[in-house]
């Protein structure tokens, strides 16, 4: 693919832009965070659902849709720890239960044009997504220019600040009214219930986990991301469980724990991970956490051997697969 050079591109508008991203990352850089436990007191106000379900397995192998190399088709078995490596980047298809839930949104007053971010640093910083709320100076789809349609859909999602997502944060804090910005959050409002009532999302991406290792919260993990889905579905949000890129933990097992419970409820899981896992050093900087850099020019082949941009391209197609799916 020929590329226009770069001495027609890097305009002064576009340098300054440059500038001040790098510095807004070195600001949003991950701190460690301290050990957080939830508070049993905590009350959410939330309706509960009497809700069973009889989740099936999925078939788990669907075209990666970046440059990730292909292989075999595979299944993923909830009781095979490892096989969440398995999961395609993009899911094959969405289950009933995740239509119905969205469809009790629509009457419950979700704005389907809006979707939250739930997550620590790599998820609050202006690198993820934010460009696409920006010009298209500051982003090149490239061959993908079916994303265009989704970008316009969710204007406005991309670059707000979510209140359920900020530097350290883990699943419990997240769960914590401690870590809650009053106002506009009310007093004992956790951040995750605050962005729901204040945002209203039908949609809400999960990217937890990497922070959980960090304060030692691992052993709990998986009750309080438990929690939180109990806490977006009782309020009609459809929760797309996300992949971590690392492996602080050295075994996966975060990784795991994100699979089996979004199986276990038939929700969409996007596995970052393999999106990023042929990238150099898996997409990770030298610290083995933070994302490497480079612009989300998708015609580029050098940018998209970095972090970012693969990020940021992969979470541009999961919204594009859930609109085609849930809004046909």
């Amino acid at each position: 693919m020929n590329r226009t050079p770069h001495s027609t591109i890097w305009n002064h508008q576009t340098t300054l832009f440059v500038v001040l991203m790098v510095l807004l990352f070195i600001l949003s850089a991950c701190t460690s965070a301290n050990t957080i436990t939830p508070s049993p007191t905590v009350t959410e106000q939330l309706p509960t659902l009497g809700v069973t379900n009889t989740p099936q397995p999925m078939a788990a192998m669907a075209t990666t849709i970046t440059s990730t190399s292909e292989s075999a088709p595979l299944m993923y078995d909830p009781a095979v720890p490892d096989s969440w490596q398995n999961l395609p980047v993009i899911p094959e298809a969405i289950s009933q239960y995740v239509r119905d839930l969205y469809e009790k949104g629509k009457t419950s007053k979700l704005n389907q044009r809006a979707f939250s971010k739930v997550g620590d640093c790599e998820t609050s910083t202006e690198f993820f997504l934010a460009p696409f709320d920006l010009n298209e100076k500051g982003y090149r789809l490239g061959e993908y220019t079916s994303l265009a349609s989704v970008i316009t859909f969710y204007h406005e999602s991309f670059a707000r600040q979510s209140l359920a997502a900020r530097s350290s944060f883990s699943v419990a804090s997240v769960l914590s009214p401690t870590w809650a910005d009053v106002p506009p959050c009310n007093a004992n409002e956790s951040p995750l219930v605050c962005e729901i009532r204040i945002h209203k999302p039908a949609i809400m991406l999960v990217m937890l986990g990497t922070n959980d290792v960090k304060s030692g919260t691992t052993g709990n993990f998986e009750d309080n991301l438990k929690r939180l889905l109990e806490i977006a579905i009782a309020n009609n949000v459809v929760p797309v469980l996300v992949t971590k890129a690392d492996n602080l933990e050295g075994d996966g097992s975060i990784n795991a724990i994100i699979a089996r419970v979004a199986w276990e409820n038939e929700l969409p899981v996007m596995n970052l991970w393999r999106a990023m896992k042929d990238l150099p050093n898996g997409g990770l900087k030298e610290d083995k956490t933070h994302l490497t850099y480079a612009q989300p020019f998708f015609d580029y082949p050098e940018n998209m051997l970095m972090g970012w941009p693969v990020r940021n391209l992969t979470t541009l197609q999961m919204l594009e697969f859930l609109h085609n799916q849930l809004e046909p």
